[in-house]
């Protein structure tokens, strides 16, 4: 290994006995080639990881928390119904303006904000979108049949059709707007795992990228040698100057395993929210993880990393042409044959 490393080091700096157009001719080669494969993998890994980290925080993640607070408020406005129903069939003067009745009709309303909160985070594929339609669709259905069993109540058999009709829409095992609500996030909620995953390709492409920003650093510095040996150049400032952008490459990846770690705490929240449990115990989960997630994005600092996957590719392109424009009228300065002297070839 050591010998290998000793090698790599003499091609950098030209001290294999190669020649000046040789030398120049695979440097190029080997700088370009080093530039562009780290250039492309590091963007590849670091673009991946933020663009979930942005989905996470402004689209899958809220999509999460207002599926499970409809679910909660349409627990709660259930539990309120039924209750307030009860005390209709034991006495039918009991007015509709009471807190009991205002409180049902406060929790529908957030559950309809909520799912329409969801529907507007962009995170429902087109299926999921259709399915939470239906469930919008029920629950205006559902409304109505409380409506119908409290208008009702002076006539039991009535009022207890319309409550049955009205527990068979929210409940139903797979069909009821609770179990579509129920499926919808535990889809969003997978979908927030797959984000958080690190995935194959980060993988992979982080190591590969920080091997050709390494190995690219010691032929940057190895041509500053050679110049300084070859050409009596003291320092090629251009050179110098792109060397230093590989200084980011580790402030990128501490960016990047914050932004990781910003999903795995997000994914944390999520795990609070779960269907069971009493309507009380939900509500609570459901503020908690807010709160979770919204640590979690703070933590993320998405907005100062993001702008980071934009800065790759130029710097890349920019470490490209100051690479061309430093060798290049070298290459052609000494491949080119000179005239000897007095003007003749």
């Amino acid at each position: 290994m050591r010998g290998l490393a000793r090698r790599f080091w003499r091609s950098a700096t030209g001290a294999d006995g190669v020649t000046t157009v040789g030398y120049l001719h695979r440097q190029l080669l080997w700088l370009l080639t080093l530039t562009a494969v780290g250039g492309a993998t590091l963007f590849g890994a670091y673009d991946e990881i933020h663009s979930d980290s942005v989905a996470i925080r402004d689209r899958t993640g809220p999509a999460v928390v207002e599926l499970a607070r409809a679910h909660t408020s349409l627990r709660q406005a259930d539990t309120t119904a039924r209750d307030h129903l009860r005390h209709r069939a034991r006495d039918h003067r009991w007015p509709d303006i009471l807190a009991r009745g205002e409180e049902y009709r406060t929790q529908l309303a957030e559950a309809r904000s909520s799912l329409a909160r969801a529907a507007a985070t962009g995170a429902l594929n087109r299926e999921d979108q259709q399915t939470l339609r239906i469930a919008s669709g029920l629950v205006d259905s559902y409304a109505l049949r409380i409506d119908g069993a409290w208008t009702q109540s002076d006539k039991a058999h009535l009022s207890l059709a319309n409550l049955s009709y009205a527990q068979t829409m929210m409940h139903a095992r797979t069909s009821g707007v609770l179990a579509r609500i129920a499926a919808l996030q535990d889809r969003q909620s997978a979908a927030l795992d797959r984000r958080q995953d690190w995935g194959v390709a980060p993988l992979l492409a982080w190591p590969v990228a920080v091997t050709a920003c390494l190995l690219l650093g010691v032929r940057l510095v190895g041509t500053q040698v050679f110049l300084r040996r070859r050409f009596r150049l003291r320092l090629s400032v251009p050179l110098a100057a792109v060397t230093v952008l590989l200084a980011a490459v580790p402030v990128l990846a501490f960016g990047t395993w914050q932004a990781h770690r910003s999903q795995t705490l997000a994914q944390e929240a999520a795990g609070l929210l779960t269907p069971a449990g009493t309507p009380g115990q939900q509500a609570a989960a459901v503020v908690t993880a807010e709160s979770g997630m919204e640590r979690a994005a703070q933590e993320g600092n998405a907005d100062v990393w993001v702008p980071g996957a934009g800065f790759v590719p130029l710097a890349a392109v920019l470490m490209a042409g100051v690479v061309v424009g430093t060798l290049q009228p070298l290459l052609v300065e000494y491949a080119v044959p000179r005239r000897p002297a007095g003007g003749h070839r």
